[in-house]
């Protein structure tokens, strides 16, 4: 068996962390007001921190995504598509590291459990991993939707986003309101109006009773405090926005 690599954290310069979640969120709430410039220099600035982490760090693969939304809002469709590439092969490095990343303890009072756990080593792990991928999923999602535009068929690409979103984080996710209605425009634009007004009425379900994955979903870090590798994907995925090109 081979020695299990460190993830970012361990290997991150101090309060590196910390520095990282700012300047994401910075970033976030420039980008939703509106404010383009202000967006990209927070973004790029949290971008030059994450190169503290492991290469294949999903706060990485969400630093990538940021930018690459940056350019495509700002119309730069050119450079909007090597970055959207580069953050998708970000994400997918990504995979190694939810193979790798500590796994949170979890309780074990149940007797039934515990015989469970003896009779099947390693199963929660495995199952754990499991969602933790489709937690990395759902911010793969992010990129997969900022670059819909540039794909040879921006739909499946929208199809494959909403999916990951659904099954990474549930399927009343706010975020897939977006997907639902830019699925609805292609389909209307397509001529057929059955797959459009069922993805018109899908979004509406969602906002009729949406659950919200964003940045208040992450307490503050304390001061020094490193945070799990699970706080990592977590600030990952609530943190990079889901979006559509701006016209």
């Amino acid at each position: 068996m081979g020695t299990r690599r460190k993830t970012g954290g361990e290997n991150a310069v101090a309060g590196a962390e910390q520095r990282w979640e700012e300047r994401a969120l910075a970033g976030l709430d420039a980008f939703h007001a509106g404010r383009a410039d202000e967006a990209y220099a927070a973004w790029r600035s949290a971008a030059a921190i994450a190169r503290a982490f492991d290469a294949d760090d999903p706060r990485r693969a969400a630093s990538r995504t940021h930018l690459a939304l940056c350019y495509s809002a700002s119309g730069n469709a050119a450079a909007a598509r090597r970055a959207f590439r580069r953050a998708l092969r970000a994400w997918e490095a990504s995979d190694a590291w939810i193979a790798r990343m500590a796994l949170p303890q979890r309780a074990r009072s149940s007797g039934f459990h515990l015989r469970l756990q003896a009779k099947h080593p390693g199963g929660y792990d495995a199952v754990a991993r499991v969602g933790f991928a489709r937690l990395l999923d759902a911010g793969r999602a992010a990129a997969l939707t900022g670059a819909a535009h540039l794909a040879r068929s921006p739909a499946a690409a929208l199809e494959a986003a909403q999916a990951k979103r659904a099954a990474g984080l549930s399927w009343r996710e706010a975020d897939q309101v977006t997907i639902w209605r830019a699925l609805a425009a292609l389909r209307e634009e397509a001529g057929d109006g059955a797959a459009a007004l069922d993805a018109r009425q899908r979004a509406e379900a969602v906002e009729r009773d949406p659950v919200r994955f964003g940045p208040e979903r992450l307490g503050p870090l304390s001061e020094g405090e490193a945070p799990s590798d699970l706080r990592r994907l977590e600030a990952a995925v609530y943190l990079t926005p889901v979006d559509l090109r701006r016209r």
